[in-house]
């Protein structure tokens, strides 16, 4: 194992100017050479490549702030442990209000140290060192030592994170919408759009940032396409609770109950069905037997229809629904009258014997008679 080597080259991240700059100043008078700001998780993997190739000098310690402006510390840790493989640097995470939770994600990267703010000197220096003892002090070669030591095909590569998707883009969008940070999330949650169009929670993402920039117009445009777009993918409890905000009056149609409506006359009574139900999320106060009895109205076979799509609320868990629906729309079922059984008597199996009890009732009778005339 190798001495632990004092870091020279630091690459400070940090959204905070004024923290950054801080940093800087500290790491100076702990002897560091030279310190890189940069000011996003982009800036970083720029700064990363451009030390591999040697354009730069190589770096051999990180300091990373708990906001850049496009990301967290947390997205950038996740980023930095996609490239591990190709890079080993201590990196040091600073925040001003860390939680249990972060502390130890942050420590999830393996060989990395946690400091918080406000900090003193003496606390700087046993977390470089601790961080640096993690890593071995080794730093990312320069594209000169790399030659050296023979191994050309690192030298040219470049560090490349895992490709961001749709879904880590929303994931990273919805921390931002809680720092409201409005602009960085919906530069967010549009790359993740561009990536997949119909991807529904990144306009409903993008409608919560322009909400939070106060524009009206914009928001209510974000929620609708949210809504249509998951409406088209049978996703009914997406699009109503996309489209919820914009229905608290009645004045307004029910996409919903539109939809529908088609999906009804077209024999496709599970889309129907979960339509109708999610539907009444936007119109609580009009009758969904009302909506339904239209509806089948204008299908070849009403009551089919009807005592379909009641079927199918039923099987998908709306049993209660589904029975009152069936009792308003198609009435109670008729009870069968059972017929009555008519009385069997035994005697009927024994023709001598029946006969002797015939005669023997009638002379009682006539008995009776004559006694009591």
């Amino acid at each position: 194992m190798s001495t632990p080597k004092k870091p020279e080259h630091a690459l400070i991240i940090n959204g905070n100017s004024a923290e950054a700059a801080l940093d800087r100043k500290m790491l100076f008078r702990i002897g560091v050479r030279s310190a890189l700001i940069v000011d996003s998780v982009s800036g970083t993997f720029k700064s990363l490549s451009k030390a591999q190739s040697g354009e730069i000098q190589s770096f051999d310690l990180i300091i990373c702030g708990a906001q850049m402006k496009d990301g967290d510390a947390q997205y950038l840790i996740d980023k930095l442990k996609s490239i591990r493989a190709q890079i080993s640097i201590p990196v040091l995470t600073v925040s001003t209000s860390p939680t249990k939770d972060f502390v130890m994600r942050t420590l999830t990267l393996g060989y990395s140290s946690f400091l918080a703010r406000p900090y003193t000197m003496d606390g700087l220096v046993q977390q470089v060192i601790h961080a640096v003892r993690n890593t071995y002090g080794v730093a990312i070669p320069s594209a000169s030592q790399t030659q050296a030591q023979g191994n050309a095909n690192t030298s040219s590569a470049v560090l490349e994170p895992e490709p961001d998707t749709a879904e880590t883009l929303c994931d990273r969008g919805k921390k931002l919408l809680k720092n409201h940070h409005w602009d960085s999330a919906i530069e967010t949650f549009t790359q993740a759009i561009s990536m997949n169009p119909n991807h529904g929670a990144a306009y409903v993402g993008r409608a919560k940032a322009w909400k939070g920039k106060r524009d009206k117009e914009q928001y209510e445009q974000e929620l609708n396409a949210a809504g249509d777009i998951m409406m088209a993918q049978h996703d009914y409890k997406g699009a109503a609770d996309a489209l919820a905000p914009l229905y608290g009056s009645h004045d307004k149609d029910n996409p919903l109950y539109t939809t529908a409506k088609s999906l009804l006359q077209e024999g496709d009574f599970a889309n129907a069905a979960s339509a109708y139900i999610h539907g009444e999320k936007l119109s609580p106060g009009i009758h969904l037997h009302q909506q339904i009895s239209r509806a089948c109205l204008f299908t070849r076979a009403p009551q089919k229809a009807a005592k379909g799509i009641c079927k199918k609320m039923y099987e998908q868990g709306h049993e209660e629904k589904a029975k009152l629906l069936y009792k308003r729309i198609v009435g109670a079922p008729a009870r069968r009258q059972c017929p009555k059984q008519q009385k069997v008597n035994w005697l009927d199996n024994y023709p001598a014997l029946s006969e002797i009890v015939s005669v023997a009732k009638y002379s009682y009778r006539t008995y009776q008679a004559v006694q009591h005339p």
